[in-house]
């Protein structure tokens, strides 16, 4: 099989709670939201507190007594260590691909050339890298295209036997038309079906990967 060119959007998982969870790892498994300045507000929540519905942007002082009372940990910002933390990752990726850019602190776009395979197989390494070195979970989405990218990291997160990375070049014509004419056009970048390839319905963009 001929090689290609293909983008990979590297996205960490939960950014600010992950990186809180790397320097206290007992807060792993447990329900974390990452507070604005002067924990004004919720700007980060872990999948456990995304379960309790602590809702993105809620003001923390209206919502702690109820939030805390469901187990709920809070963690006062720190934009330093998750700028550090970005930049590794950022130079990490920088060994897997002469083009890369970084499209947000916790997101970056990389070109990389290979089969289907092969590519995938680089995904899977990346992740596992990433989480070696750094400790920061991150999922991957393969694709022709940027915004086909971001649809396939959304794809990546929603599917465990995805197990992170998600190529859309393993799909099917077929399968691909599928699942585009599932989204509407204006929710392909800013607000995307993290349900399409477990059978869900749309549900609206989480945080900036947080």
């Amino acid at each position: 099989m001929s090689k290609a060119s293909s983008l990979a959007l590297v996205d960490a998982n939960n950014f600010y709670v992950s990186c809180e969870r790397i320097f206290n790892p007992a807060l792993e498994g447990k329900p974390v939201v990452v507070l604005s300045n002067n924990d004004g507000c919720v700007i980060a929540r872990s999948a456990e507190a995304k379960a309790l519905d602590i809702d993105m942007a809620a003001p923390w002082k209206a919502i702690a007594p109820e939030a805390t009372m469901k187990g709920v940990i809070a963690r006062s910002s720190n934009y330093e260590l998750y700028g550090d933390i970005s930049a590794r990752a950022v130079e990490i990726l920088s060994r897997y691909t002469s083009s890369q850019e970084v499209y947000s602190i916790d997101e970056s776009f990389i070109r990389l050339t290979g089969t289907p395979a092969q590519v995938t197989a680089t995904g899977r390494e990346i992740r596992t890298i990433i989480k070696k070195l750094i400790g920061l979970p991150v999922s991957v989405g393969i694709a022709p295209s940027k915004t086909l990218a971001k649809l396939a990291n959304r794809g990546s997160k929603s599917s465990p036997a995805l197990e992170g990375v998600c190529n859309l070049a393993a799909y099917t014509p077929a399968q691909l038309t599928a699942i585009l004419e599932s989204v509407a056009a204006g929710q392909i970048w800013g607000v995307l079906s993290v349900a399409l390839f477990d059978g869900g319905g749309v549900n609206s963009r989480d945080d900036a990967g947080v």
